[in-house]
Protein backbone atom coordinates (compact mmCIF):
# COMPACT_ATOMS: atom_id res chain seq x y z
CA UNK A 1 0.00 0.00 0.00
CA UNK A 2 3.08 2.62 0.69
CA UNK A 3 4.23 1.50 -2.54
CA UNK A 4 0.95 2.63 -4.53
CA UNK A 5 1.06 5.97 -2.16
CA UNK A 6 4.29 6.64 -3.15
CA UNK A 7 3.56 6.41 -7.00
CA UNK A 8 1.09 8.59 -6.23
CA UNK A 9 2.28 11.30 -5.16
CA UNK A 10 5.47 11.20 -7.57
CA UNK A 11 2.45 11.37 -10.35
CA UNK A 12 0.83 14.17 -8.08
CA UNK A 13 3.71 16.31 -8.40
CA UNK A 14 4.22 15.99 -11.38
CA UNK A 15 0.91 15.86 -13.72
CA UNK A 16 0.32 18.75 -15.63
CA UNK A 17 3.03 20.40 -13.86
CA UNK A 18 5.86 20.29 -16.59
CA UNK A 19 9.23 21.46 -16.08
CA UNK A 20 8.87 22.18 -12.03
CA UNK A 21 6.88 25.49 -12.95
CA UNK A 22 5.61 28.45 -10.85
CA UNK A 23 2.48 28.97 -12.83
CA UNK A 24 -0.10 25.87 -13.98
CA UNK A 25 -0.38 27.48 -17.35
CA UNK A 26 -0.91 24.20 -19.66
CA UNK A 27 1.33 23.59 -22.65
CA UNK A 28 -1.48 22.88 -25.79
CA UNK A 29 -0.26 20.49 -27.86
CA UNK A 30 2.10 21.86 -30.41
CA UNK A 31 3.45 20.73 -34.17
CA UNK A 32 6.27 24.38 -34.62
CA UNK A 33 8.47 25.97 -31.69
CA UNK A 34 6.95 28.69 -29.39
CA UNK A 35 7.06 32.52 -31.43
CA UNK A 36 10.45 33.64 -30.45
CA UNK A 37 9.60 36.75 -28.78
CA UNK A 38 5.97 35.72 -27.85
CA UNK A 39 5.21 36.80 -23.93
CA UNK A 40 3.05 33.59 -22.66
CA UNK A 41 2.75 35.46 -19.09
CA UNK A 42 1.31 38.72 -20.94
CA UNK A 43 -2.39 37.73 -20.00
CA UNK A 44 -1.07 38.30 -16.39
CA UNK A 45 -0.28 41.93 -16.74
CA UNK A 46 -3.40 43.46 -14.94
CA UNK A 47 -4.11 44.00 -10.99
CA UNK A 48 -6.00 41.23 -9.37
CA UNK A 49 -7.84 40.90 -5.97
CA UNK A 50 -7.15 39.69 -2.95
CA UNK A 51 -5.91 35.94 -2.41
CA UNK A 52 -6.43 33.94 0.93
CA UNK A 53 -2.92 33.29 1.60
CA UNK A 54 -3.15 32.14 5.47
CA UNK A 55 0.07 29.69 5.05
CA UNK A 56 2.17 32.42 3.34
CA UNK A 57 5.01 32.23 5.67
CA UNK A 58 5.45 28.47 4.79
CA UNK A 59 4.51 28.90 1.01
CA UNK A 60 7.09 31.42 0.66
CA UNK A 61 9.52 28.75 1.79
CA UNK A 62 8.55 26.16 -0.58
CA UNK A 63 8.32 29.06 -3.63
CA UNK A 64 11.93 29.27 -2.95
CA UNK A 65 12.71 25.50 -2.97
CA UNK A 66 10.92 25.36 -6.26
CA UNK A 67 12.11 28.71 -7.80
CA UNK A 68 15.89 27.47 -7.12
CA UNK A 69 15.16 24.34 -8.61
CA UNK A 70 13.73 25.58 -11.76
CA UNK A 71 16.57 28.19 -12.38
CA UNK A 72 19.82 25.45 -11.32
CA UNK A 73 18.39 22.54 -12.15
CA UNK A 74 15.66 22.31 -14.68
CA UNK A 75 16.14 24.91 -16.87
CA UNK A 76 19.87 24.22 -17.50
CA UNK A 77 18.67 20.56 -18.16
CA UNK A 78 16.31 21.57 -20.71
CA UNK A 79 18.78 23.98 -22.52
CA UNK A 80 21.15 21.24 -23.11
CA UNK A 81 18.50 19.27 -24.22
CA UNK A 82 17.14 21.24 -26.84
CA UNK A 83 20.40 22.09 -28.28
CA UNK A 84 20.45 18.40 -28.73
CA UNK A 85 17.28 16.99 -29.54
CA UNK A 86 15.44 17.79 -32.86
CA UNK A 87 12.48 19.56 -32.82
CA UNK A 88 10.36 17.30 -34.64
CA UNK A 89 10.92 14.95 -31.88
CA UNK A 90 10.18 17.19 -28.86
CA UNK A 91 7.16 18.12 -30.88
CA UNK A 92 5.90 14.73 -31.19
CA UNK A 93 6.73 14.15 -27.35
CA UNK A 94 5.01 16.89 -26.03
CA UNK A 95 1.57 15.97 -28.08
CA UNK A 96 1.69 12.74 -26.76
CA UNK A 97 1.89 13.64 -23.32
CA UNK A 98 -0.87 15.82 -24.12
CA UNK A 99 -2.99 13.47 -25.84
CA UNK A 100 -2.80 11.48 -22.70
CA UNK A 101 -4.70 14.38 -20.41
CA UNK A 102 -7.86 13.66 -23.07
CA UNK A 103 -9.13 11.09 -20.77
CA UNK A 104 -9.52 13.03 -18.03
CA UNK A 105 -10.69 15.99 -19.98
CA UNK A 106 -13.97 14.03 -21.42
CA UNK A 107 -14.70 13.09 -18.02
CA UNK A 108 -14.74 16.30 -16.33
CA UNK A 109 -17.07 17.49 -19.50
CA UNK A 110 -19.18 14.57 -18.82
CA UNK A 111 -19.57 15.75 -15.03
CA UNK A 112 -19.72 19.32 -15.72
CA UNK A 113 -22.72 18.47 -18.31
CA UNK A 114 -20.76 19.60 -21.48
CA UNK A 115 -21.96 16.79 -23.31
CA UNK A 116 -21.07 18.48 -26.53
CA UNK A 117 -17.22 19.15 -24.94
CA UNK A 118 -17.01 15.64 -24.06
CA UNK A 119 -17.93 14.53 -27.56
CA UNK A 120 -15.20 17.05 -29.02
CA UNK A 121 -12.61 15.86 -27.02
CA UNK A 122 -13.19 12.24 -27.48
CA UNK A 123 -13.44 12.59 -31.23
CA UNK A 124 -9.82 14.42 -30.54
CA UNK A 125 -8.49 11.83 -28.77
CA UNK A 126 -9.23 8.86 -31.07
CA UNK A 127 -8.48 10.79 -33.98
CA UNK A 128 -4.77 11.51 -32.89
CA UNK A 129 -4.78 8.02 -30.93
CA UNK A 130 -5.10 5.87 -34.37
CA UNK A 131 -4.31 8.16 -36.93
CA UNK A 132 -1.79 10.57 -34.96
CA UNK A 133 0.31 7.36 -34.03
CA UNK A 134 -0.63 6.97 -30.53
CA UNK A 135 -0.47 11.15 -30.09
CA UNK A 136 2.76 11.67 -31.48
CA UNK A 137 1.27 13.85 -34.18
CA UNK A 138 -1.82 16.57 -33.81
CA UNK A 139 -4.07 15.82 -37.13
CA UNK A 140 -6.94 16.86 -34.87
CA UNK A 141 -5.98 20.34 -34.45
CA UNK A 142 -5.26 20.80 -38.31
CA UNK A 143 -8.97 19.33 -38.36
CA UNK A 144 -10.35 22.55 -36.27
CA UNK A 145 -10.57 20.09 -33.40
CA UNK A 146 -10.65 22.54 -29.98
CA UNK A 147 -9.36 21.46 -27.06
CA UNK A 148 -11.14 21.98 -24.16
CA UNK A 149 -9.17 22.05 -21.28
CA UNK A 150 -11.45 20.43 -18.24
CA UNK A 151 -9.79 19.30 -15.16
CA UNK A 152 -11.11 17.68 -11.58
CA UNK A 153 -10.64 21.86 -9.95
CA UNK A 154 -12.92 23.30 -12.77
CA UNK A 155 -15.43 20.50 -11.71
CA UNK A 156 -15.62 21.39 -7.90
CA UNK A 157 -15.83 24.61 -8.93
CA UNK A 158 -19.27 24.38 -10.98
CA UNK A 159 -20.30 22.00 -7.59
CA UNK A 160 -19.77 24.64 -5.69
CA UNK A 161 -16.38 23.96 -3.87
CA UNK A 162 -14.39 27.02 -2.18
CA UNK A 163 -11.10 27.57 -3.69
CA UNK A 164 -9.77 27.55 -0.23
CA UNK A 165 -6.70 28.86 0.95
CA UNK A 166 -3.92 29.38 -1.78
CA UNK A 167 -0.92 26.27 -1.37
CA UNK A 168 2.58 26.66 -2.82
CA UNK A 169 3.50 22.84 -3.57
CA UNK A 170 6.71 21.55 -4.07
CA UNK A 171 7.89 20.29 -7.43
CA UNK A 172 4.01 21.46 -9.25
CA UNK A 173 3.97 25.56 -7.62
CA UNK A 174 1.11 27.32 -6.79
CA UNK A 175 -2.65 26.12 -6.06
CA UNK A 176 -4.99 26.41 -3.57
CA UNK A 177 -7.20 23.68 -1.56
CA UNK A 178 -9.34 22.81 -4.53
CA UNK A 179 -6.93 22.73 -7.04
CA UNK A 180 -4.93 19.93 -4.96
CA UNK A 181 -8.02 17.81 -4.66
CA UNK A 182 -8.55 18.23 -8.28
CA UNK A 183 -4.98 16.98 -9.05
CA UNK A 184 -5.75 14.31 -7.16
CA UNK A 185 -9.00 13.20 -9.15
CA UNK A 186 -6.34 14.25 -12.38
CA UNK A 187 -4.11 11.92 -11.59
CA UNK A 188 -6.17 9.04 -10.63
CA UNK A 189 -7.92 9.45 -13.88
CA UNK A 190 -4.57 9.27 -15.98
CA UNK A 191 -3.72 6.94 -18.08
CA UNK A 192 0.09 7.25 -16.79
CA UNK A 193 -1.40 6.15 -13.22
CA UNK A 194 -2.52 2.92 -14.16
CA UNK A 195 0.76 1.97 -16.25
CA UNK A 196 3.37 3.53 -13.52
CA UNK A 197 1.58 2.27 -10.94
CA UNK A 198 3.54 -0.20 -10.00
CA UNK A 199 6.76 1.16 -10.52
CA UNK A 200 7.71 4.36 -9.03
CA UNK A 201 11.38 4.74 -10.70
CA UNK A 202 9.43 4.45 -14.01
CA UNK A 203 6.81 6.68 -12.85
CA UNK A 204 9.57 9.19 -11.98
CA UNK A 205 11.59 8.71 -15.33
CA UNK A 206 8.72 9.33 -17.50
CA UNK A 207 7.59 12.52 -15.66
CA UNK A 208 11.25 14.05 -15.41
CA UNK A 209 11.27 13.40 -19.51
CA UNK A 210 7.94 15.21 -19.66
CA UNK A 211 8.82 17.81 -17.95
CA UNK A 212 12.67 18.34 -19.26
CA UNK A 213 10.58 18.44 -22.68
CA UNK A 214 7.98 20.92 -21.95
CA UNK A 215 10.85 22.84 -20.26
CA UNK A 216 12.43 23.08 -23.76
CA UNK A 217 9.22 25.32 -25.25
CA UNK A 218 9.14 27.48 -22.74
CA UNK A 219 12.78 28.59 -21.61
CA UNK A 220 13.56 32.33 -20.37
CA UNK A 221 10.02 32.90 -20.21
CA UNK A 222 9.62 32.25 -16.11
CA UNK A 223 12.61 34.93 -16.00
CA UNK A 224 11.26 36.83 -17.97
CA UNK A 225 7.94 37.22 -15.93
CA UNK A 226 9.97 37.81 -13.01
CA UNK A 227 12.71 40.16 -14.27
CA UNK A 228 10.90 43.01 -13.19
CA UNK A 229 9.34 41.61 -10.15
CA UNK A 230 9.88 43.66 -6.87
CA UNK A 231 8.65 40.68 -5.40
CA UNK A 232 8.48 37.21 -7.11
CA UNK A 233 6.27 35.49 -4.31
CA UNK A 234 3.41 37.71 -5.15
CA UNK A 235 4.15 38.28 -9.04
CA UNK A 236 3.79 34.63 -9.27
CA UNK A 237 0.54 34.13 -6.88
CA UNK A 238 -1.01 37.26 -9.13
CA UNK A 239 -0.87 35.22 -11.69
CA UNK A 240 -1.37 32.57 -10.77
CA UNK A 241 -4.88 33.94 -9.60
CA UNK A 242 -5.80 35.79 -12.78
CA UNK A 243 -4.74 32.08 -14.61
CA UNK A 244 -8.15 31.19 -12.12
CA UNK A 245 -10.17 33.25 -12.72
CA UNK A 246 -9.85 32.89 -16.48
CA UNK A 247 -10.18 29.31 -16.47
CA UNK A 248 -13.38 29.46 -14.55
CA UNK A 249 -15.04 32.19 -16.33
CA UNK A 250 -15.03 34.13 -12.92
Amino acid sequence: MSRKFFVIFILLCSFLGASIFTVPHLCQAATAEVADGQDEFSEYDEEVGYLNDPLEVVNRAIFTFNDRLHIWVIEPTARGYRKVTPSMFRTGLLNFFNNLLEPTRIINCLLQGRFKAAEETFLRFALNTTAGVGGLMDPATFDGMKSHERQFASTLSDYGIASGPYLVLPFFGPNDFRGTLGLVGDTLTSPLFFVLNNDPLAAVAVQSSNAINRTSFKLGEYEKMLSSAIDPYIAVRDAYEQHQQKVLGR
